[in-house]
């Protein structure tokens, strides 16, 4: 290891052992090996032991023979089989200190004579030499031990360390300077200061670094190299030599990003504090922690008339009237001492040599930390009218007690009339409300009675056609009233889930919907719908997002406000089909009842007929309401769409003008998943799908007609049917062994309703195949795309072939 003295020594030891003729010899040094010849199998603690003689006597110590002297006889190395007989040696040290260890020969001859002078002169350099080796080698570790230890505290201190020599290159750097600059130590070390910093803070340096090297220190702040907003101050401190010159110069830094942003808070807190404070109509002061006024806002000027500056400190005592003088700074010494807020009344005198009363208000700053007092502030109001509405108040009290008591009188008197006027507005608009719920009811039931009699009067008069010519044995014309019957029931169930989308209660089959590929497939039929005085255009947006929503509706909102535009622009026009991805943010939510923040999609139905004025707007999605004539229109239109987006967890929103045209913006929130399959239709005319191989249809339904109607059905198709009336039935059929292919079940069923009792049953057969019925969204949990992939639903009423194919297409994988 360098520095480590133990060959030196060792050769100092082989040297003694020449000199004085001896067989051995060696150097002991408290806390390291022995150095040099040392006898075999010298015990460690035998050669302490030895070296401590020399340790403990000023000189040369010598023995002539160790058997005969009492500190030595008694050592292994003397009576073993090593028997040593003569020592001699000498205590190495150095002028400042203890000794550094010792130089001792041994041998195993005893000599009566000890050792010539020329023996132990060269004893006595030898040990000199050895000294100054020791010496030197502690010297030197002392050496190392500061400069690490001035290394350990330039890199733990939270500054920017460097030394430059007369060439600008770094002979010095730790570790945050180096950082600093993006490299390490031994980066910066050897480097020019130009090539350390770059070209362009380089050129801001070079006037500073000459003065520096004149002589002078330098100070400066500049900015982090990576423009990052960190900032330090940088000090350049000449180094000079024993004649003044300058040698080097050392640099220190401090990173003050932190103190200049605190700076530039305080400076725009001090901005603030002086917006408010010259804003503001009172006088407004304030003071040092020990009360020394230094600011006053202008209004103080403007009041006292008195030149800026000239009050500060105790300066604005000879404004004060001196009738409230002693005690105003009582108090204010008594604020000072005790940190209490200052409070009181005097009379300063105003620029026109008048005193009109004030009132002082005072209260101190405390350091969050200390708790010490930073600074008050102050504030004076002119309270002169108030002083003199005092007194005069204290000269008519009894004058005055009587204005307030009729005052309070005739206050009580108002109150109590607004409190029965707004008693009556409350009772007043109460009353508005429920004549407009009335007026909505009575729209929604005349409506619906006005459409269901007639529905009703094409079934009704249709069944009794046939039932009188049945009675009277003709059956021609029984198909047409037939179909007349089957045509008015279609367009009762048509007329329910209007009434049930616009209630949001119809059930729906939610899906992975891409409107563009909707869009696509509703072109021929829109443009058969619209006829040739409609021109239509169609535009799709790329990269549009899915939606989740029942397709069916989503292409009957389409084709309605396709008509509703087609109806408003008799003459004819143009008709613009949108699709977008569109954002509506927390600003639009808050705006509109029931709509969420977020993605949605966008389709958007623009004309250019009549267009609606505000009020018909406002009314649009009312249910029955029209402008149409009379037997032109339902009303239920708008009203469908308007339930079917809220029930799919969007939102409809329509802009018109008058004149100008309408656009009806439908929302549909954005889906994540994949686009669904188009499901296949089913060919019409087809005759329905029959059973094979002995399949079972379990039906749970508690109308028992409804129930008896699709037995039946299942039955002429040739499936085994097992009936039930309620889903406890149903659930213990299931639990039972036995063949089942399919459960037809209503979802509202009393009690266990249909869709609890399959996920009961499921237990037992995981892979039951189950088909619900329903007409009503509140019984159908999974409306929005929660069925099973084993599950399908259909809605009431049904026709026979579709119900029939839903079966045949459910059960045909085969048993379950």
């Amino acid at each position: 290891m360098a520095g480590d003295p133990g060959s030196d020594l060792a050769d100092a030891a082989r040297l003694a052992r020449i000199v004085c003729g001896a067989a051995f010899a060696l150097v002991h040094r408290p806390e390291a090996p022995l150095a040099g010849p040392a006898p075999p199998g010298l015990d460690p603690d035998e050669a302490v032991a030895l070296g401590a003689l020399a340790l403990a006597a000023p000189g040369l110590v010598v023995i002539p023979n160790l058997a005969r002297d009492p500190r030595t006889a008694g050592l292994s190395a003397v009576a073993g089989p090593a028997r040593l007989r003569f020592y001699a040696g000498l205590a190495l040290s150095d002028a400042d200190g203890p000794p550094l260890g010792a130089l001792c020969v041994l041998d195993p001859e005893a000599r009566a004579g000890g050792l010539t002078d020329r023996e132990a002169e060269a004893l006595k350099t030898l040990a000199g030499q050895a000294a100054r080796e020791l010496g030197l080698a502690r010297a030197l570790a002392e050496t190392r031990a500061d400069r690490d230890g001035l290394r350990s505290i330039t890199e733990s201190a939270p500054a920017l360390m460097a030394a430059l020599d007369r060439d600008e290159v770094c002979r010095f750097a730790n570790g945050n300077f180096s950082r600093w600059y993006g490299l390490t130590p031994a980066e910066a070390v050897g480097r020019p200061l130009r090539a350390i910093v770059g070209e362009a803070f380089y050129a801001v340096r070079r006037p500073l670094l000459a003065r520096a090297f004149a002589g002078e220190t330098v100070s400066f702040e500049t900015p982090h190299p990576g423009d990052d907003g960190r900032h330090a101050l940088v000090r350049y401190v000449p180094h000079r030599g024993p004649d003044g010159a300058v040698l080097d110069l050392h640099l220190l830094g401090v990173d003050i990003t932190a103190e200049k942003a605190a700076r530039a808070a305080l400076a725009d807190s001090a901005l603030k504090f002086r917006a408010i404070a010259e804003s503001m109509p009172q006088m407004v002061w304030s003071t040092l922690p020990d009360g020394y006024h230094d600011y006053y806002n202008p209004r103080w000027y403007e009041f006292t008339g008195m030149p800026e500056g000239s009050t500060d400190g105790e300066g604005w005592n000879a404004i004060f009237h001196p009738g409230e003088q002693q005690e105003a700074w009582r108090r204010w010494r008594r604020s000072l001492a005790t940190g209490e807020p200052y409070e009181i009344e005097y009379r300063l005198r105003r620029h026109d040599g008048v005193y009109r009363w004030v009132l002082g208000r005072a209260v101190p700053i405390r350091d969050p930390e200390t708790g010490a007092i930073e600074r008050w502030f102050g504030t004076c109001t002119d309270i002169d009218d108030q002083v003199r509405a005092r007194e005069t108040l204290a000269r008519s009290r009894e004058e005055l007690e009587a204005q307030v008591a009729e005052r309070t009188a005739a206050l009580a008197e108002a109150n109590a009339r607004l409190t029965a006027e707004m008693e009556e507005r409350a009772r007043i608009e109460e009353a508005l409300r429920q004549s407009q719920k009335m007026e909505a009811v009575g729209q929604l039931t005349g409506g619906i009675a006005h459409d269901f009699n007639n529905l009703l009067t094409g079934i009704v008069g249709s069944l009794d056609l046939m039932q009188t010519r049945i009675n009277e044995g003709r059956t021609q014309n029984l198909t047409r009233y037939a179909g007349l019957a089957m045509a008015s029931a279609q367009r009762a169930a048509a007329l329910t889930h209007r009434l049930l989308a616009f209630s949001r209660r119809q059930p729906l089959e939610a899906r992975a919907v891409d409107a563009n590929r909707l869009m696509s497939a509703m072109d021929e039929l829109l443009r058969r719908s619209l006829g040739e005085r409609v021109q239509l255009e169609v535009v799709v947006a790329g990269g549009l997002w899915l939606t989740l929503c029942d397709p069916n509706q989503l292409e009957n909102a389409i084709l309605n406000l396709a008509i509703n535009a087609r109806d408003a622009m008799p003459e004819g026009g143009r008709l613009t089909i949108e699709t977008a991805n569109a954002h509506l943010d927390d600003a639009y939510a808050s705006r509109e009842i029931g709509v969420r923040a977020g993605q949605y999609v966008c389709v958007s139905v623009t004309d250019t007929g009549s267009g609606m004025p505000p009020d018909v707007i406002a009314r649009a999605f009312d249910p029955f309401f029209t402008t149409k004539p009379l037997g032109q229109g339902t009303g239920l239109g708008l009203s469908m769409i308007y339930g079917f987006a809220k029930q799919s967890d969007g939102h409809v929103r329509i802009y018109s003008e008058v004149g100008t045209g309408t656009t009806v913006k439908l929302y549909l929130p954005r889906h994540l998943g994949q686009a669904a399959d188009e499901p296949g239709e089913t060919a019409a005319g087809l005759p329905a799908p029959r059973a094979e191989r002995g399949e079972t249809v379990l039906v749970v339904e508690d109308d028992a007609t409804v129930r008896a109607l699709v037995g039946e059905t299942l039955t002429e198709l040739g499936y085994r049917v097992i009936e039930a009336p309620d889903g406890r039935t149903g659930l213990r059929i299931l639990q039972a062994p036995g063949r089942i292919d399919l459960v037809v079940t209503d979802v509202g069923l009393p009690g266990l309703n249909g869709r609890r009792m399959v996920d009961e049953a499921l237990a037992g057969r995981p892979g039951l195949r189950v088909l619900f019925i329903t007409g009503y969204a509140e019984n159908a949990a999974f409306g929005n795309g929660h069925l099973a992939p084993s599950m399908r639903m259909i809605t009431k009423p049904f026709a026979i072939e579709a119900f029939a194919a839903k079966v045949r297409a459910m059960i045909e994988p085969g048993p379950a």
